[in-house]
């Protein structure tokens, strides 16, 4: 249980794309699971400092280094994210994702993969990231802040854009080593993409076409048996999928 409440506060902001227990289609996701499975690593849930760790230790351990990282995962602190991006990179790992990979697995650790591997079903969806211009807290945690006497609020909040603003430069630098376009995480919250998302009462969030995720910097995505249709096996969600402008 956090006893700070700046450091409460930033927690839900940041894990806010992994809110709540409820996996994408419709199960439970709990413990984050860890393993290796037919040469690859394998790493399904939130994306945690626990699980990193060891996720980490394991790969170190193993005599035979595996080359893949498949990855089941609808996100969940950004820092952990970046970890977890930043250490895929540096092993030159490729990046398998069979499902989802959502929120800050799909803004720090799909790009990090030297190769990309996805189903025709896969998807890669996004909501945002730390350059977002306008974040949403959970409600318990709105809640918790509008119980503050307004002078604390506003001080807490001016704290709160003060660490964001600090870790988006992160952000930036991360996409920069990688070659990623700096909107790669928040172009589908601009006005003319958010018009076609509202039409869908079931839309989520955006994600790319191939084409899409090329002009953005990230490339080498090979689908298995495309056409890729992201999401077609979701239950009462779906991601737009972003057709960029010129």
């Amino acid at each position: 249980m956090c006893k700070a409440a700046l450091p409460c506060l930033l927690a839900a902001l940041r894990g806010a794309g992994a809110a709540g227990g409820a996996r994408a289609d419709g199960g439970n996701e709990e413990t984050t699971q860890v393993y290796v499975a037919d040469g690859e690593l394998v790493y399904v849930g939130v994306l945690d400092n626990h699980a990193n760790a060891r996720l980490f230790a394991l790969y170190d351990s193993l005599a035979d280094k595996p080359a893949v990282l498949s990855i089941r995962s609808r996100g969940g602190t950004t820092g952990y994210g970046l970890a977890l991006g930043r250490w895929v990179r540096d092993h030159k790992l490729d990046v398998k994702v069979m499902e989802y990979c959502m929120s800050s697995c799909a803004n720090y650790v799909f790009p990090a993969g030297i190769h990309k591997l996805v189903s025709n079903f896969a998807v890669i969806g996004f909501h945002g990231g730390l350059s977002s211009k306008t974040f949403q807290f959970e409600p318990a945690t709105q809640a918790m802040l509008d119980a503050l006497p307004p002078g604390r609020r506003k001080a807490m909040l001016a704290q709160i854009a003060s660490t964001i603003k600090d870790d988006a430069r992160q952000e930036q630098a991360y996409f920069r080593t990688l070659g990623v376009r700096p909107d790669y995480v928040t172009l589908g919250q601009e006005e003319r993409y958010q018009r076609r998302q509202r039409s869908d009462p079931n839309s989520v969030g955006w994600t790319y076409s191939l084409e899409g995720f090329a002009r953005l910097g990230v490339r080498d995505i090979t689908v298995i048996n495309p056409p890729w249709r992201p999401g077609s096996a979701l239950k009462n969600m779906s991601f737009e999928v972003l057709r960029l402008d010129d």
